[in-house]
């Protein structure tokens, strides 16, 4: 299990459409928490292999910047 990080609802948002649009089933598990910073993360958890992990990281790590 792979997981990715938004940290902001605009970057979760971001990585549920990427993940749609990638044809990821759904529904995907997100789960939030409270940083040290007092802040809001999200984990998306992915059931994908490591190559295609790798893949969906670089590209959500290219949209977040």
């Amino acid at each position: 299990m792979h997981e990715l990080l938004a940290k902001s609802d605009r970057q979760l948002g971001m990585c549920l459409r990427m993940l749609y649009d990638e044809g990821m089933p759904g529904p995907l598990d997100v789960h939030s928490e409270i940083n040290d910073k007092g802040k809001m993360e999200f984990h998306v958890l992915l059931p994908v292999d490591d190559e295609t992990f790798e893949r969906l990281q670089k590209r959500f790590e290219t949209m977040v910047r």
